[in-house]
């Protein structure tokens, strides 16, 4: 009787804290932020997922999904929802997740790159940054790409549209690093994530496997859906 008391008091501590946790993170992400980010993990599981693996429940069928993009397969990218990506990319969340292209061309002024008096052509990114006081502050990245005359700008510069970083002032970002009870994958995630930026989702997806995290737990799924799945 009184190991069967100190499971109860146990599972109930671990509710609790569970529950401060998300109280917490909820709380920083905001209020609208948090029912957006909810809306798009109950749309991964009830569309995508039902979809791909219609005999597996939720639990099962989130492992299958990170085993198969362990091992390279992403073509589920283009089998999500189509209305869920417009949903995010017009809400404030997306803001508040990423830096994302302001403006995007083709630099040959030889005096406007970085590596100076260099003669071939570089790749501009502006992207902009949401500030927790709501104003936006800017970064300019330059990068090279297949470089061949004659270069076919429109082609490259809508390649790269989708081309985002992290928002490290963002909501999201202050949300995670406020959960104080963080598990060793969330350490080494948040880690990777300070140190490289964005991180290939096949590399999270082995991690999360690797680490054998739970998949019901409510920090692992926003995890999925802001870094795997949009």
């Amino acid at each position: 009787m009184k190991f069967i008391n100190l499971i109860i008091i146990l599972l109930l501590t671990f509710s609790c804290s569970n529950e401060k946790e998300t109280a917490e993170f909820e709380k920083v992400l905001g209020k609208e932020n948090s029912e957006t980010l909810t809306y798009l993990v109950n749309d991964f599981e009830s569309d995508f997922l039902k979809r791909q693996y219609p005999n597996l429940e939720t639990k099962k069928a989130y492992k299958q999904f990170l085993t198969e993009l362990s091992k390279g397969q992403t073509e589920y990218w283009k089998k999500i929802s189509e209305s869920s990506r417009e949903y995010l990319e017009k809400s404030n969340l997306r803001l508040e997740i990423y830096s994302v292209p302001d403006s995007i061309w083709i630099e040959r002024d030889p005096e406007k790159l970085t590596l100076g008096n260099s003669s071939i052509p570089m790749l501009k990114i502006k992207r902009k940054y949401l500030m927790p006081d709501g104003t936006f502050e800017y970064s300019t990245s330059e990068s090279s790409f297949r470089y061949k005359e004659p270069i076919d700008e429109d082609s490259i510069i809508e390649s790269h549209k989708n081309w985002i970083d992290i928002n490290y002032v963002g909501s999201y970002s202050r949300a995670l690093n406020s959960i104080s009870d963080k598990s060793d994958f969330l350490i080494d995630y948040l880690d990777i994530r300070e140190t490289a930026g964005t991180i290939d989702p096949r590399i999270i997806a082995d991690r999360m496997l690797k680490s054998k995290v739970n998949l019901n737990d409510y920090f692992i799924k926003r995890i999925i859906i802001t870094e795997i799945v949009y």
